[in-house]
């Protein structure tokens, strides 16, 4: 009996052992599968600097082996995703919340002397229904210069480029240009069925002209899509003429006093042609061309995509779509975006500081469009170097978060499926380009006014634009002017001295030159005395003696000689 009692009390306590020790293992993680859900980047972060820590961190929980079935997990759901082209519903946020905590990123960044002005982003929009951004030109004088345009001052959007810009492969199951559907120009529907540059813009102004509509490669003039499917830069100059002929063909509006955005999208399909370098020449002389014939102008220029995963973002996703660059290393096209960097570096100092440079024509360059998400193959079209509709959104995103948040938009810590729509800043509502990346200024109406810059019907007053021809003329009348000035007042001075009775510099004392002026008139005198005395003798003398003056001097005296006529006298 006391047998079978402790046998019992021993396997008692021995199962209560085994349990406890499975619980402790349980709550230390040991039997938790963390291989069925990848890590969520959900950002909680208050700053740029927070969103680097947090992906250091998070990648920090993911061993080595994990990270490993992730990828190979990630990639069959790209496969499934590129099937059906369908939204990334596991990235995104709900359209209708706005993370307000994520817009305190750009707040947080104190500007030094090296870094640009920091802007304060404190609203931002999905759709239609969370679109709250305010008006600027309500309150602000704006649109005078690239330096304070805001979304409210874009009349005009155009595009140029390749098949970024023509949308080719965006209707499913179908090789067939969407020009009304791309990121840079399209305009079907609205931001709550298809976000584009132009849709966005259109809740700013709402009478944008220009805009895309619907698929086919030959649209109406008035729609200024003049992009080409395999385009290269080579083709960029004669597209930059086709839009200056059809923008002056514009009834809507008066292009020479509104302003025109322009985008370009060039690169993705000539790095899969190639495999080199962009023609600088030709980027260069279209530019020029705009310069010359469009009057306020911002262009957008866009290199080739750069899609990668947040675990390898230096490793573009764009090279095993390319057959010139399938076979080569990740170093090969390491090299290729550098000289297409060094291009875009030198095109952006041409136009800030070139001999066509003038206000109220500015540029934006970005050598690529990098795209970060964790199924990155997911954004392209199948079997082809292009992005999708997903893809395009999230270029949409990227290119317009840039363009408002400036250099301070990091795309390294950045998460395009979970970011919002930017609003313009409170202390910069304007797009962040070269003109105001170290100082942003803003003048309202009343300012305006006390220093006579608007009239009275509230217009800026423009200031004429004087060309490099002008500047040189006006250079040489001045010139010439001087020159002349200098001629006739050197004669005149020179004229004068030559009558002095003392040189220029010489030093004559007061009292000295009194007494030389007081003997100047007593010789004057005495000499006039002694000619008359002369005169009357000569006149009236009886005896026939003829009296001969002599020329007399400064300080001689009168002299005079007889004539002997006769011999007795």
């Amino acid at each position: 009996m006391r047998l079978n009692l402790l046998l019992c009390l021993f396997f008692y306590a021995s199962g209560e052992s085994i349990n406890l020790s499975i619980d402790q293992k349980e709550l230390r993680g040991e039997f938790h599968d963390e291989t069925r859900s990848l890590v969520d980047y959900e950002d909680f972060s208050t700053n740029l600097t927070d969103y680097a820590s947090r992906r250091s961190s998070d990648d920090d929980k993911i061993v080595p082996e994990e990270q490993k079935k992730q990828r190979e997990k990630a990639q069959k759901n790209d496969e499934v995703d590129e099937s059906d082209d369908s939204s990334d519903i596991s990235e995104e946020r709900e359209r209708d919340s706005v993370d307000h905590q994520h817009l305190k990123s750009l707040t947080a960044i104190k500007p030094e002397k090296h870094q640009p002005v920091a802007g304060v982003i404190n609203s931002a929009f999905n759709d239609r229904k969370t679109f709250s951004c305010p008006r600027t030109k309500l309150e602000l004088v704006t649109g005078r210069s690239v330096a304070d345009i805001s979304p409210e001052d874009i009349t005009i959007i155009a595009a140029m480029g390749d098949a970024l810009a023509t949308g080719i492969g965006l209707w499913p199951n179908a090789d067939i240009e969407f020009r009304g559907a791309s990121f840079p120009i399209g305009g079907d529907s609205t931001i709550d069925g298809l976000i584009t540059i132009p849709n966005i813009l259109r809740e700013f102004s709402p009478k944008i002209v220009g805009v895309s509509h619907g698929m086919g490669a030959d649209l109406p003039d008035h729609q200024l899509n003049v992009a080409q499917t395999g385009a290269t830069t080579k083709d960029l100059y004669s597209q930059a003429v086709e839009l200056t002929r059809r923008v002056k063909k514009l009834t809507e509006v008066d292009y020479m006093n509104e302003w025109i955005m322009i985008i370009i999208t060039i690169g993705t399909e000539e790095i899969c042609t190639k495999c080199d370098g962009p023609s600088y020449n030709h980027i260069k002389k279209a530019i020029i061309h705009l310069q010359i014939e469009l009057p306020k102008a911002l262009v957008v220029l866009l290199g080739p995509v750069h899609v990668s995963s947040f675990h390898e973002q230096k490793s573009n996703l764009l090279k095993n779509r390319c057959q010139c660059s399938r076979n080569q290393t990740e170093g090969f096209m390491y090299d290729i975006s550098r000289k297409w960097s060094r291009v875009w570096k030198d095109l952006q100092k041409y136009v800030e500081n070139g001999e066509t440079t003038r206000p109220t024509f500015g540029m934006i360059s970005y050598p690529m469009v990098t795209i970060t998400s964790r199924y990155p193959s997911g954004l392209f079209i199948r079997d082809r170097p292009l992005l999708n509709r997903r893809g395009h959104n999230y270029a949409t995103k990227w290119l317009w978060n840039r363009l408002i948040g400036g250099d301070l938009y990091n795309l390294s810590s950045a998460t395009l499926s979970q970011d919002n729509y930017f609003c313009p800043s409170v202390g910069c509502p304007y797009f962040r380009t070269y003109a105001n990346h170290k100082k942003c200024e803003t003048l309202t109406f009343d300012e305006a006014k006390d220093q006579e810059l608007i009239s009275h019907n509230g217009k800026t007053i423009k200031t004429s634009r004087r060309s490099i021809r002008f500047l040189y003329n006006l250079a040489m009348v001045v010139v010439g002017a001087a020159f002349c000035t200098v001629c006739i007042l050197g004669t005149f001075f020179y004229q004068r001295s030559k009558t002095g009775d003392h040189g220029r510099f010489e030093i004559v004392e007061e009292p000295q030159k009194k007494l030389e002026e007081a003997q100047k008139e007593e010789q004057k005198a005495l000499l006039t005395r002694q000619n008359t005395r002369a005169q009357s003798e000569n006149a009236t003398s009886p005896t026939g003696i003829q009296l001969a003056p002599m020329s007399v001097g400064r300080h001689k005296s009168f002299l005079g000689t007889i004539d002997e006529k006769n011999s007795d006298v």
